[in-house]
């Protein structure tokens, strides 16, 4: 005890401000003699004399209070990888006070998705992040498994992302897909190697803004000073947004530690929430004087005024009715979902593409079979292009997005491979160790599209129903812009493919790209990929 004084003693006070409730002075020392006197005392209490009620898988030796996060690294799913090499295709964590369970097998993943996938359907209601970006875990990726949450996903299924909303938007798509050739068609005629990200991310987020907001946000070249300072302001929250939820933060696993607020990432939040809900009240409210001056035609409703419509119409009283901040929540899932998902895809994609050539060529004469040079590509062509649709699994495969998915919770005891696994687990689901496991797919660690051009893997699917490729998840949690996320990336990536030549820039070989991933709310390149392209089709259709 003496130890600890003499500790606490040395532990400064600091001052923290906060722009909503101004200076707050705080003591460290407090919270450390806390966790010192009686925190601590209980949690090995509980670790060393409570006897186990629950038979779980094998895990790692733990640091007290600690637990394993120490063996996760700066990239988790690697690291858990790693682990399932000594402990198996399942075994449990302790992330601080997070009881955590891995799996790294298909069977195992049918078995958490599919034979129990209702137990398993939940979210966490324990990391800030999704507490404010989500207005309370209210939204279509993050919110617990509640009526609400079921009545909002079947208002995605049935109103947002249907087939013929998706052809409805066709004439947004194509519109920006001519902005992003000519953008990269300019760069070629000044020599300069094009940001394959820069590029994508304006598409991308032109694409998602025009379809859910009904506003384009970049690039525009008749845009007022408005419209110039709203768009700025919008790239400005997304991208501040996307930082900090995939920042790491010590007080989700330690919940006593939150209130020091280490780095001052919670801080951040609520600052840029405030800034989202002026954002967001903004165009809400100009969906609102737009409902008021009379119906609108089917064709002109972007997704807001389907979630408002949605919203209106229901009773009050209803337990699943959504609110505003459900329309809030959904609003920003998809900006994550259709933007950031699909550049980091594109990217890997066109990275593997310039390390392998022959499959660059290979999918090039594909194009130019079925297309030809007289025209450019329509989305109409997607489903004749099998190579291009290989391609695209075999980037999922070896480059998931969300390498972890979006975490799952049980709701329940549950019963897997002879252990039991209480309620409030958390449940990691390592698809890109999956995707890597040799007992699962031949040569895994090589880029191979043809594995799903011929023999057993040709009809895999990627909706769910087959747990060695799950880059959408699985079950009920399964994402549900799926169809949209599929059109952009797949006719993208088949427009600049066919559009132009692409090679990297001098000086670099193939053989020596940097493959470095990144660990964020996405895993993208460590490094921005550039590439030189070259326009191959008559000028006239550019």
């Amino acid at each position: 005890m003496d130890f600890v004084k003499f500790m606490v003693a040395r532990i400064p006070y600091y001052v923290e401000y906060n722009p909503e409730y101004g200076f707050a002075e705080q003591n460290m020392g407090f919270y450390v003699s806390m966790i010192a006197c009686f925190i601590l005392p209980l949690v090995l209490l509980k670790l060393l004399i409570l006897p186990a009620k629950h038979k779980l898988p094998p895990s790692p030796p733990a640091f007290p209070i600690f637990g394993h996060l120490h063996l996760l690294g700066t990239l988790p799913h690697q690291g858990m990888a790693h682990l399932a090499k000594k402990y198996g295709e399942i075994y449990s964590l302790r992330l601080g006070s997070v009881p955590a369970i891995v799996v790294t097998t298909p069977s195992m993943a049918r078995e958490f998705l599919q034979t129990h996938d209702k137990i398993w359907a939940s979210r966490t209601v324990r990391i800030k992040s999704a507490f404010y970006f989500s207005y309370n875990y209210s939204g279509i990726a993050f919110a617990p498994y509640t009526p609400v949450w079921r009545n909002l996903r079947k208002i995605c299924m049935l109103e947002l992302f249907t087939q013929g909303r998706m052809e409805a938007s066709q004439g947004v798509r194509e519109v920006e897909m001519r902005y992003m050739i000519r953008s990269v068609l300019n760069d070629a005629h000044q020599g300069q190697p094009v940001d394959f990200k820069l590029k994508l991310n304006a598409l991308t987020a032109n694409v998602v803004a025009r379809i859910v907001l009904n506003k384009r946000f970049t690039g525009c070249v008749d845009s007022t000073a408005e419209e110039e300072a709203e768009a700025h302001e919008f790239m400005e929250i997304i991208e501040e947004l996307f930082i900090l939820q995939g920042t790491f933060m010590i007080g989700d696993y330690l919940p006593w530690l939150r209130p020091l607020d280490l780095g001052g990432t919670e801080r951040r939040m609520k600052v840029l929430r405030v800034r989202l809900d002026a954002f967001l009240d903004k165009i809400l409210h100009e969906h609102e004087e737009k409902r008021d001056n009379g119906p609108i035609a089917e064709e002109d409703k972007d997704m807001i005024d389907v979630l408002l419509n949605e919203m209106y119409k229901q009773d009050p009283n209803e337990a699943e009715r959504i609110d505003m901040n459900n329309v809030k929540s959904t609003i920003l899932n998809m900006f994550a979902g259709g933007t950031d998902t699909s550049t980091v895809t594109m990217e890997w994609a066109m990275s593997e593409l310039l390390r392998h050539p022959q499959c660059m060529k290979k999918l090039q004469a594909e194009l130019d079979a079925m297309i030809g040079r007289e025209r450019l590509v329509r989305e109409s062509d997607i489903p004749n292009l099998p190579y291009l649709q290989a391609v695209i699994k075999e980037t999922f495969r070896l480059h998931p997005v969300g390498p972890l998915l979006v975490p799952h919770e049980s709701t329940d005891d549950c019963e897997v491979a002879g252990y039991r696994i209480p309620a409030g687990t958390r449940l990691y689901v390592n698809i890109w160790a999956i995707g890597r496991n040799p007992d699962a797919w031949d040569r895994p660690l090589e880029f191979d599209p043809e594995r799903f051009m011929s023999g057993p893997d040709v009809n895999i699917d990627i909706k769910g129903q087959d747990f060695r490729l799950l880059p959408f998840g699985s079950g009920r949690r399964g994402c549900p812009g799926i169809p949209l996320g599929m059109l952009i990336v797949q006719c993208t990536m088949a427009t600049l493919i066919h559009a132009f030549d692409w090679s990297l820039p001098p000086g670099e070989a193939p053989k020596d790209m940097d493959m470095t991933e990144a660990f964020g709310l996405t895993v993208p390149r460590a490094s921005s990929l550039f590439a030189v392209a070259k326009p191959r089709q008559d000028a006239r259709l550019y």
